[in-house]
């Protein structure tokens, strides 16, 4: 949690308000995310219930498999090498448990500052949500929150890992570090150590791509109507488990 010096003037990640931030100071926004956030994690509790009960049964989930031949979609080059006539490789689809398996979930935290508060807590919620009920299906999940924005000379992003798949669920603490305060201060303080963000904290950008079997937009689904999250979850989640729809 320790950003260092602040190599610039600004320091809004100190002096933010709370209907910005959710927290009233930057020690309230490191004690909220070192402790949990109790609050957020029945939210995500109730909001999973229902998921569950919405999201088909699955105890197996498809991915591609290579098949190995002598004509395929593929070279298999070190094969053809070694003067293997079945050198040519395609993916063939096939079926695995669906517990065991790791899925890396991503909170794409970089909003612009229009985005109401409660908006990222609802975005939040509804990824710790996602987790949860991954996780009671047996699904190891990698938990990360992501904080991109963009300058005239380059795109920083910040990154905090919140869960390690082999680290059992601790709700209220991943969801404490998906809350508004993660992005309004603390990712505040790392950018404020930085002399290329001068003056500012930049404009939107979108997290690095490539780095998530779930990658939630909190701009996006922190505005969406409460009615139709469950619903959205689920086609999500059953993506990711390999339901077909």
């Amino acid at each position: 949690m320790n950003a260092g010096p602040r190599a610039v003037s600004h320091n809004d990640s100190e002096s933010g308000s709370e209907g910005f931030t959710g927290t009233p100071s930057y020690a309230a926004a490191v004690a909220l995310l070192k402790t949990g956030w109790p609050a957020g994690a029945e939210r995500a509790r109730a909001l999973s219930a229902s998921l569950a009960g919405s999201l088909a049964a699955a105890d197996s989930c498809e991915r591609p498999a290579p098949v190995w031949d002598v004509s395929g979609d593929d070279a298999d080059v070190s094969r053809f090498l070694e003067g293997e006539p079945e050198n040519m490789v395609a993916w063939m689809p096939e079926m695995v448990p669906a517990a065991g398996r790791v899925v890396r979930v991503v909170l794409d935290a970089g909003v612009n500052c229009s985005v109401k508060e409660h908006h990222l807590q609802a975005a939040g919620v509804m990824t710790a949500a996602a987790v949860d009920v991954l996780e009671s299906r047996g699904v190891r999940c990698e938990v990360w929150v992501a904080y991109p924005a963009s300058f005239d000379s380059c795109t920083v992003e910040v990154r905090h890992r919140l869960k390690a798949a082999e680290e059992a669920l601790d709700l209220p603490r991943v969801v404490a570090g998906m809350h508004p305060s993660g992005w309004r201060r603390i990712a505040f303080r790392w950018f404020e150590t930085r002399p290329e963000c001068p003056g500012n904290y930049g404009h939107r950008a979108d997290a690095s791509k490539a780095d998530g079997d779930l990658v939630f937009p909190a701009g996006d689904i922190g505005k969406m109507p409460e009615a139709e999250r469950t619903a959205w979850l689920a086609k999500q989640a059953e993506a990711v488990l390999g339901i077909p729809a």
